[in-house]
């Protein structure tokens, strides 16, 4: 094939076979599949394979006991993100860093706890009022309750208590959140002077849930246990729960009211309901699941026999905490036959499988192999500057109409790339993918009328700076200063139309939709003079002027049909030139019309400068700055 793009042409060869005969990778693997399955389930007729009952239970003690330390795992970590996030908001407002009585700012702390992987259903604020203000971490919706009578307590104690470190209280049922709740709280003092409670409710249901899902199809019944004979987590604790809940309620009011956790004979689980008549099983005294404090039991119940499978959390933040399984004795001659059965097909299979992959997979991962090396020299490489390399061709189809898309592929991107990188060095990226994606050759875009904000930047001095400098010490100082601007300009969204000398000047909000384009091209100015102030450009320390407005103008292609410029027009990229030289009689390094100002998420970062008779104006005009210690506000 022979592609002609932008007067260079490139050669692209077709991938050949030389074999007219190619193969399917799904007949191929079918066909190796199906005669090792064949030969396995056939060998499996004659061969029998005897597995003792005590490797059966081991097995699944075994299972029991990585699920139990999961879960156990699981239990103590989320325990330590809670009470390190109160001791946290606790030590925050101590030091006066937070107050809870500066709504934005504790808003925005609670907005930045809620961006972390929290597992907690809602969190906030305990009032005198004894009112509940929090969020819910999935949304960040308020929410507002009365608390019920348990939280009211450690709400009052916490007056007289005074500072102390973050505490648990005890599980329970609340049918506000309709989950089994653990809610950790902590007083808020600072200099004595008592702020609130910080509390954080924590979904024990979600144990429930996380209990059951994967277990949908597996054997046995995992429990958590609290006190003793309290259920803190269950796959019937849900349903118990919405039960016991619309059996209490008989109105709004004692719907806030908590629920305690049901009894091992409330649950409905009767293996549960006669733990205490269960015996002791011993383990083999080498066996290491000894050393992590499991125990094994086992139940006659209804003529079936249960095997039981516990072990008790000691670093629990509440406690006594005992987490389990308990298993049917069905169970275990289902598995020792299915044990069996897999065994047979699993070794014979085992060894085929070995066997036919090692030659099968030499063959067919080569091209597999190829591609992906292929792929990975784009990675790290700059698609437009480097050779696009030929995937060869292959017996199989699959791989080789891969094969050959990809190199297709390859060139058009490369092609594509290269394009764009080198128009992009001449106009706007963001006006060069237009004009790749217009459809036509005219590299004209429809003009554009629109309400954005121009930024306005020239360095101050810089005629005397040329005549005391050589043209090559100017010329690498301006693009080192250039490269250090475009970055700054082009990360907060805004296009630079145009670089006139020393000057640059940048719109916001044209041909690209940009929320907030006054903060953005505010936001510009400000990290552009930090950047002028903390570091040299080639050696040479610059100052910087910034003109900043907001207005209506008109964006578009101007020039001959054989050579167009990206500009824009209007009063507003006039007055922000004003402005930018202004700041020579204000003192100022930037400056802002009150349009902009007016636009601004928070306009009082800017304060007024004065008023000033710009050229060209019959009235005067109030601008204004940022000082440089409200800079860091956003």
């Amino acid at each position: 094939m022979f592609s002609r793009l932008g007067g260079t042409s490139f050669f692209l060869e077709e991938s050949r076979v030389t074999s007219k005969r190619r193969y399917s990778v799904l007949s191929v693997l079918l066909a190796g599949f199906i005669a090792t399955s064949s030969f396995g389930v056939g060998l499996s007729l004659y061969v029998g394979l005897g597995t003792a009952y005590e490797n059966t239970r081991n097995l699944w003690v075994m299972l029991a006991d990585i699920d139990l330390t999961s879960v156990q795992r699981t239990m103590s970590e989320r325990m330590l993100e809670v009470e390190q996030r109160s001791d946290w908001v606790s030590e925050q407002v101590s030091s006066g860093a937070l107050d809870p009585s500066f709504q934005y700012g504790w808003t925005n702390a609670m907005r930045a706890l809620a961006a972390a992987d929290m597992d907690v259903m809602a969190y906030g604020l305990v009032t005198d009022e004894r009112q509940f203000i929090g969020f819910n971490p999935e949304d960040m919706s308020s929410i507002r309750r009365t608390l019920p009578i348990d939280d009211i307590l450690f709400s009052e104690l916490a007056h007289i208590r005074g500072p102390i470190k973050n505490d648990t209280t005890y599980p329970r049922w609340d049918p506000h959140f309709n989950r089994t709740v653990l809610t950790n709280w902590v007083p808020l003092f600072y200099e004595g002077r008592y702020l609130g409670t910080f509390v954080q409710y924590l979904s024990l249901s979600s144990l429930s849930e996380s209990l059951i899902r994967g277990r949908e199809d597996l054997p046995g019944t995992p429990f958590i246990l609290i006190g003793g004979n309290r259920v803190m987590a269950h796959p019937r604790l849900r349903d118990w729960g919405e039960t016991k809940a619309n059996a209490l309620v008989n109105g709004a009011n004692i719907a806030r009211s908590p629920i305690p956790l049901p009894t091992i004979h409330d649950i409905g689980d009767p293996i549960l309901a006669n733990l205490g008549k269960s015996e002791n099983i011993q383990l083999d005294p080498n066996d290491e699941r000894q050393s992590s404090g499991i125990k094994l039991a086992g139940l006659d119940l209804d003529d079936q026999y249960h095997l039981i499978v516990t072990r008790q959390v000691l670093d629990a933040a509440i406690s006594p905490v005992i987490i389990g399984m308990h298993f049917d004795e069905e169970l275990f001659d289902d598995e020792w036959n299915r044990l069996v059965l897999a065994s047979i097909l699993g070794g014979g299979v085992f060894v085929l499988s070995v066997i036919v992959a090692v030659i099968l997979s030499r063959q067919f991962t080569k091209p597999i192999r190829r591609f992906a090396s292929a792929a990975r020299a784009f990675e790290d490489e700059d698609i437009a500057s480097i050779d696009v390399p030929q995937l060869e061709g292959s017996l199989i189809r699959e791989y080789d109409d891969a094969a050959r898309s990809f190199n297709h592929m390859m060139m058009a991107v490369h092609d594509r790339e290269r394009i764009t990188s080198l128009f992009g060095k001449f106009v706007p990226q963001s006006i060069a993918k237009k004009l790749l994606a217009s459809g036509n050759d005219s590299g004209v875009l429809p003009p554009q009328q629109s309400e954005a904000t121009v930024l306005f930047v020239d360095i101050a001095g810089f005629t005397s700076m040329c005549e005391a400098l050589d043209p090559e010490q100017i010329i690498a100082m301006l693009n080192d200063y250039f490269d250090c601007a475009t970055h700054i300009i082009e990360s907060s969204g805004g296009i630079i139309t145009q670089f006139q000398g020393d000057a640059i000047l940048a719109v916001y909000n044209v041909f690209n939709d940009l929320d907030n384009h006054a903060d953005a091209a505010l936001d510009s100015a400000i990290a552009l003079q930090q950047q002028v102030k903390n570091r040299t450009f080639q050696g040479l320390d610059l100052k910087v002027r910034c003109g900043v407005n907001t207005g209506s103008m008109v964006a578009g292609n101007v020039g001959a049909k054989a050579r167009l410029s990206f500009t824009v027009h209007g009063d507003a990229v006039n007055t922000a030139s004003r402005l930018e030289q202004e700041n020579k009689v204000l003192g100022t390094d930037i400056l802002i019309s009150e349009s902009t100002r007016n636009l601004l998420t928070t306009p009082d970062r800017a304060t007024k400068a004065g008023e000033v008779l710009l050229r060209g104006r019959h009235v005067s005009t109030a601008l204004y700055t940022v000082p440089p210690e409200l800079r860091g506000r956003t």
